[in-house]
């Protein structure tokens, strides 16, 4: 299970580590990645075993017969990227995925149980919630 924030920083070339904490979620053997468009304009992650299940339960169940499930299986499989780890545990964000999220150089990497997001950090920050919808989730979840 992965949580957390984090806050790295991109290189010039577009690196992005991964925190230990999360590279120890994933597991000594973390090499790589499957990284793709994720949803509020930031990039998802997930281990290859992750990506497999997620692929096979929600995306190839959905009928292709229908065009929206079609453009969103699209959104998904077609932006998806494997991407290893370097040595030093950073990831080189596809430029595709780094324009899609608007990543710069400023990042938040956010363990989400199963998968992390990788964010710019002004988009994280502006979407990021706080006040009243944090009261009501507290009542949501009878807090």
């Amino acid at each position: 299970m992965f949580m957390g924030e984090y806050h790295p920083v991109a290189d010039e070339k577009g690196r992005v580590a991964v925190p230990v904490r999360l590279r120890k979620a994933f597991g000594d053997d973390i090499s790589m990645l499957v990284l793709t468009h994720g949803f509020d304009r930031c990039i998802m992650g997930f281990r290859e075993s992750d990506w497999k299940e997620f692929v096979e339960t929600r995306l190839v169940p959905l009928s292709q017969s229908d065009p929206d499930n079609r453009k969103k299986v699209r959104f998904l499989l077609g932006g998806a990227s494997v991407c290893e780890l370097d040595r030093q545990g950073r990831l080189l964000l596809p430029s595709y995925l780094k324009d899609y999220a608007g990543i710069e150089k400023a990042v938040a990497v956010l363990g989400v149980y199963d998968r992390i997001e990788i964010w710019s950090e002004e988009s994280y920050l502006s979407y990021k919630p706080a006040g009243s919808c944090l009261d009501e989730f507290a009542g949501d979840l009878g807090l």
